[in-house]
């Protein structure tokens, strides 16, 4: 395209878009579900953490701990994070992460932690090279050359996870 990288990059990008917690990144939302119990939340969050499995996207999703006594579920995924894809060029990266989810009467808090990455022979984590301060120019306007397409596209990917969460659990309610 024509458009200067700092056109192209909006603030869903820039400073806060990675949210730190403890020198972590951790990425969180939370899902209401009105009148739906605690149990029922937990396994219609396992069913959709088990359903993420695709062999054909190379996408792996397997449910790690399942705690009735805390409502918790803890996931361990694996899938490709593509960066370009065309007839002559497929630029992506294995992605992998941890989905922590929370149940309780009505309602799901779900984080994304652990974010990890290999690139060819690299690895690298998310704090590495997504993180404000290693990502963003010290203006806070513009992302590094380097980390671009690393922060662009984990942030969309993350909000299309969320986004594909809130659907599945809107079509049960």
């Amino acid at each position: 395209g024509s458009l200067s990288a700092q056109n192209r990059i909006s603030s869903e990008y820039l400073k806060g878009a990675v949210p730190m917690e403890e020198g972590e990144i951790v990425f969180r939302k939370s899902f209401n579900a009105p009148g739906m119990s605690r149990d029922s939340l937990m396994s219609l969050t396992r069913e959709w953490i088990n359903g993420r499995e695709d062999q054909e996207e190379n996408r792996s999703s397997k449910v790690l701990i399942f705690d009735e006594e805390k409502g918790s579920i803890v996931a361990g995924c694996n899938e490709k994070l593509v960066f370009r894809s065309s007839m002559l060029l497929l630029d992506q990266a294995d992605i992998s992460y941890n989905i922590h989810a929370i149940c309780s009467p009505g309602s799901v808090n779900m984080a994304i932690i652990r974010i990890r990455y290999k690139y060819e022979d690299e690895r690298y984590t998310a704090e590495e090279i997504i993180a404000d301060e290693v990502s963003l120019r010290k203006n806070q306007t513009e992302i590094l050359r380097s980390s671009e397409k690393w922060r662009v596209k984990t942030i969309d990917f993350v909000k299309e996870l969320f986004n594909d969460y809130h659907i599945f659990l809107s079509n049960k309610l």
